[in-house]
């Protein structure tokens, strides 16, 4: 058996390159997200619609069409944002269904998260933890792999309450 910390790196269409430690970062933010949600599905895509994860129960057998219609869905939500001045980094859309609902996140430059919840799940828990996961893959892309060890990438109780306070806080000033 191989040492995954030893194992070659993945060279991605977007020009990104993961390292073993990087997608073993990616797969604990994922994990954490799928628990603390709790999430139905999450599908972690490149930009190219290259699927780079997937977790959690499938309602469709064609992963790879999914991911390039997610893909092609949030570059078209970032056009018409920056068309109508209201782009900002790490852009959410969200799709109400009638059994769960469906975010799609920019998760830096180079990735794009789809996630699917119950609607029992209220939407802002969901939108504040996807929102703060998808910071954390970016930082994991971005860092050098010798220091994705060092990153804060767990969603702990006191980062869970921080985030809970400030989206109340932006809800009364904004």
């Amino acid at each position: 058996m191989t040492n995954p910390e030893m194992q070659s790196p993945i060279n991605l269409p977007s020009g990104i390159t993961l390292y073993p430690s990087q997608d073993k970062a990616i797969d604990r933010i994922l994990n954490d997200l799928m628990q603390k949600s709790p999430a139905e599905f999450i599908l972690l895509a490149e930009a190219s619609g290259q699927i780079l994860a997937a977790l959690g129960e499938r309602t469709t057998a064609d992963l790879v069409a999914l991911s390039s219609l997610v893909v092609g869905d949030l570059a078209a939500s970032q056009e018409i944002a920056r068309l109508t001045g209201q782009y900002q980094n790490y852009q959410l859309i969200l799709r109400e269904g009638p059994q769960t609902n469906t975010f799609i996140a920019e998760a830096g430059a180079h990735m794009v998260l789809f996630v699917r919840v119950s609607r029992e799940v209220p939407l802002g828990w969901a939108r504040l933890l996807i929102h703060e996961t998808s910071r954390q893959l970016a930082d994991i892309v971005s860092a050098v792999p010798e220091d994705v060890g060092k990153l804060d990438l767990g969603l702990s109780e006191e980062t869970l309450s921080t985030l809970v306070d400030d989206g109340f806080d932006s809800i009364w000033k904004g």
